[in-house]
């Protein structure tokens, strides 16, 4: 799965609060079941499992989430 990236006027203080602005405001395709800080596993439609790592991307403003495949 692709990277996602956004950008937010107001920065965010530690990579916990990415991963809560990315479940909720930008994630509509993959179940979310598992959550400790920046790091979450989640089930996407295909059945496929995935870890998923929320962190910064340049600075306080630029975020990222990276996902790796943990079973299909």
């Amino acid at each position: 799965m692709e990277n996602y990236y956004w950008t937010t006027e107001q920065p965010h203080g530690n990579n916990a609060t990415t991963m809560c602005d990315f479940i909720e405001n930008h994630n509509s395709w993959i179940h979310i079941d598992v959550v400790d800080g920046s790091y979450a596993e989640g089930v996407d439609t295909s059945g496929a499992r995935w870890e998923i790592h929320a962190g910064g991307n340049g600075d306080f403003n630029n975020h990222v989430v990276r996902f790796k495949l943990i079973n299909e």
